[in-house]
């Protein structure tokens, strides 16, 4: 159906289309992208179909496909950006004369071009399967700016589970550890995080293939936590990521290189790279079970266990994200684990 822009404007004023501070933050756009989208619609120019997601539980419909541009049209309308800073046009080519412009600069006519400009959107109603949704969401997008899976899941399962990865993507210690300064754009250390949940709900042995069918069965079930499992999984997790980072520093999750680098400091034998996903799995998961003041206590020591290990050649094949791979790395992790903190 199309909506014109003022529609759509309303709706997001009244929460009937959602536009939460959580989505905000993900807005990627710059200033000339989002004006030149605006000049399209003084031109009368079509832009692309947006698609929303009928959400029964909550009584709206959510964006999948269009964020950047639906956020920039509003943005624009009511005078800034997510981040507060005011919306200028800049980079216009066709009206020049109205870069420098905010909305309430231009000419009543030019307002109302912009407000009766149709938008045009398909929605999946509220009685569709969940898995269904999401392969429909993921077949719409395989355009140049394609979402991927965590940001499909965001939009799609939308409600207390969200909102807990989104919070707990701010830690401190998770963005020592991913080099970040902030949480990831496209939001691949809530996935991280919707990882470790899963495998301490399920255990290695609950780890199944496709990993995309896994993570979408956890957050689809535990949609909408209850505010004691919220506090649970935020105590669990932090506890974690702390030992993690008291244990490895910057070098945790990263593959240990084959050989371990003998003669030559613990921590100098990490590869360099981003977070393995596979060792997120297998030792965020055994941190999460093992008394922390133990392994406080003999933090060199298991340090060196798990160059020892990671840097054999037999656990670098495990490092894969295949059922058995899981299960086995978890149990040669754990045994040696145990073997340091009994002694």
């Amino acid at each position: 159906m199309d909506f014109t822009v003022n529609s759509i404007i309303d709706k997001i004023n009244r929460g009937k289309v959602n536009l939460r501070p959580a989505y905000q933050r993900e807005y990627v756009w710059t200033t000339r992208t989002a004006s030149r989208l605006v000049e399209s619609l003084l031109l009368n120019v079509p832009i692309p179909t947006m698609f929303f997601h009928e959400n029964g539980e909550r009584g709206t419909m959510e964006v999948v496909d269009g964020k950047q541009r639906l956020t920039s049209i509003w943005a624009f309308i009511m005078g800034e950006f997510p981040d507060g800073s005011a919306f200028k046009l800049t980079g216009l080519e066709v009206y020049e004369e109205l870069n420098g412009l905010t909305f309430a600069d231009l000419s009543d006519v030019q307002q109302e071009t912009i407000k009766d400009y149709p938008l045009n959107v398909h929605t999946i109603g509220r009685q569709s399967q969940p898995d269904f949704v999401f392969e429909v969401f993921e077949r719409l997008n395989m355009g140049a700016t394609q979402l991927n899976e965590q940001e499909l899941r965001n939009c799609i399962y939308q409600g207390s589970y969200t909102e807990l990865l989104a919070t707990l993507s701010r830690n401190g210690h998770l963005l020592q550890i991913y080099r970040a300064q902030g949480p990831h754009l496209r939001m691949r250390d809530r996935e991280l995080l919707l990882r470790f949940f899963a495998m301490l709900r399920s255990g290695p042995g609950g780890f199944t293939s496709p990993v995309k069918a896994w993570l979408n069965g956890e957050i689809r079930k535990h949609r909408e936590l209850s505010a004691q499992e919220a506090q649970r999984m935020t105590e669990s997790f932090e506890r974690a990521i702390a030992l993690a980072w008291t244990v490895f520093g910057e070098a945790a999750f990263r593959p240990v290189r084959e050989g371990g680098g003998g003669g030559v400091a613990a921590a100098e034998r990490f590869e360099a790279g981003e977070v393995n996903v596979a060792l997120w799995d297998t030792v965020l998961y055994s941190l999460a079970q093992v008394d922390a003041q133990l392994v406080l206590a003999r933090k060199e020591a298991v340090l060196e266990a798990f160059v020892a290990l990671a840097g054999d050649a037999k656990f670098r094949r495990l490092l894969v994200s295949q059922p058995k791979a899981v299960v086995a790395r978890a149990e040669a992790w754990a045994k040696v684990l145990k073997r340091v903190l009994d002694s």
